[in-house]
């Protein structure tokens, strides 16, 4: 029978750089009059602008949907919709070389990095639990402390006024938006479980579609300017099992090159530790 156990995890620490304006939503509710009807999502207690890790997975996510060609039409409505890779991913195919193959091999991997989403315990079982966790990106010290120099103590984001225009009439219908200015800069760490030696195959995987996400967007508003940002000051760790029972901070993992683009071109070179 194939065990599940925890052999490690990857730890990757990074800054995400905001190369233009970044806008994801918060609620709207209890706003005042006056007020912006469409502000950034911030911690209720500090009143700081964040990244929510669900943001950036979801994100992360659909460029690998994209990428491995797991969207199709709806077959009744005018719209695009994910393959159901759960319900792919149960079902393997005897020939490796065929479509079928490939396909089920991508919402496989899919399925592994970021979970099943499915309460099929078949499913469930054929993926196994979710490798990627996300977590919450802070704004940096030192982000802080220039925007509030530059915006004002306690302001930590920017009104940025769109206008829609009456395709007829040339009408402008002004919407200000909130956003975190350009240059900022947020604390991020992913965590990849490690369950079996193959697991580490799908870093690569993460690599690429990070790298995808900086040619794309995050948040609202990308295809008007906002949200695009940069990873940057990567820093990877792996830690066995056997490391946290000891309390020891594990093995350093150097990237070759400072740039996504840089890491996947050599990525064969990276001293992964021997895991299993």
């Amino acid at each position: 029978m194939e065990t599940q156990n925890l052999l490690g995890k990857f730890i990757l620490n990074a800054k995400v750089f905001a190369v233009t304006g970044l806008h994801i939503g918060g609620s709207a509710a209890g706003l005042e009059i006056g007020a912006v009807d469409n502000p950034v999502i911030k911690d209720p207690l500090t009143d700081k602008p964040y990244i929510p890790g669900s943001s950036l997975k979801g994100k992360l996510r659909s460029m690998a949907e994209w990428y491995f060609g797991l969207i199709e039409k709806h077959p009744k409505h005018k719209s695009y919709q994910a393959y159901d890779c759960a319900e792919l991913a149960k079902s393997k195919p005897q020939s490796e070389g065929s479509k079928e193959y490939q396909r089920w091999q991508a919402a496989y991997t899919v399925g592994r990095l970021f979970g099943a989403a499915s309460d099929d315990p078949d499913i469930r079982l054929t993926c196994g639990p979710s490798r990627l966790t996300v977590r919450d990106a802070c704004l940096t010290p030192e982000s802080e402390q220039y925007l509030q120099r530059v915006l004002g103590e306690g302001v930590f984001t920017e009104i940025k006024t769109e206008n829609a225009l009456d395709r007829v009439t040339s009408e402008a219908n002004p919407r200000p938006i909130e956003r975190v200015p350009a240059g900022a800069e947020f604390d991020l760490t992913l965590i990849v479980d490690i369950y079996q030696p193959q697991d580490v195959q799908l870093l690569r995987d993460l690599f690429t579609f990070l790298n995808l996400v900086e040619q794309s967007s995050l948040g609202g508003g990308g295809s008007r300017g906002s949200g695009q940002i940069k990873f940057m000051d990567w820093n990877v760790r792996w830690r066995a099992a056997a490391d946290y029972r000891n309390g020891t901070p594990g093995i350093a993992v150097e990237l070759p090159g400072s740039s996504l683009d840089e890491v996947l071109q050599r990525y064969d070179q990276i001293p992964f530790p021997t895991i299993g």
